[in-house]
């Protein structure tokens, strides 16, 4: 997501070490709770089933053409072939998986009370942890920005105030 495509803190990638973790719930720790269980979600195994499509063959040896024609490739084109070849996709541990599954709870309980509020909201941190336009979301399903900003923003207060209240320990 470009700099100037975010509209606030929150969808920047979410960074531990610079935010720290406080010592109540806070609206914005919650929303990065949320985008991080949606990265934690895209991080898990697939389910077993059809394969996605392309790369059904076999990996074979590079032959000698193979590699002059690589040769011919643009910078731009051979640093996103060897990213694909290098690419290792880390599994989440259980720790993470369990704050992931409350950060779900958490959406379960607030759809219970207002289903749009946790639709924007879920949308919103899918998005923001999948580095995707948020204006674009906006565009797509015609909310208007200041509505689905505001709405977020009372969900993720909700959210703070039900888990301070339930003294929840912050992860």
């Amino acid at each position: 997501m470009d700099d100037d495509m975010k509209i606030n803190a929150l969808e920047r990638p979410y960074d531990e070490e610079n935010f720290g973790i406080p010592a109540r719930w806070e609206p914005e720790h919650v929303g990065r709770r949320l985008v991080k269980a949606f990265m934690t979600l895209d991080r898990l195994p697939r389910a077993r089933g059809p394969r996605e499509p392309g790369g059904h063959w076999p990996r074979h040896a590079v032959e000698w053409a193979d590699r002059l024609a690589q040769a011919e490739l643009s910078d731009a084109e051979k640093r996103t072939r060897e990213a694909a070849q290098n690419f290792t996709v880390l599994r989440p541990s259980a720790a993470e998986i369990a704050e992931m599954e409350s950060a779900f709870d958490w959406l379960r309980e607030l759809r219970a009370v207002d289903s749009g509020m946790a639709l924007v909201t879920s949308l919103w941190a899918l998005r923001t942890a999948r580095r995707k336009s948020v204006r674009r979301l906006c565009t797509e399903k015609k909310w208007a920005p200041h509505t689905f900003y505001r709405k977020r923003a009372k969900a993720l207060a909700y959210l703070a105030d039900l888990l301070n209240s339930r003294n929840a320990p912050v992860f």
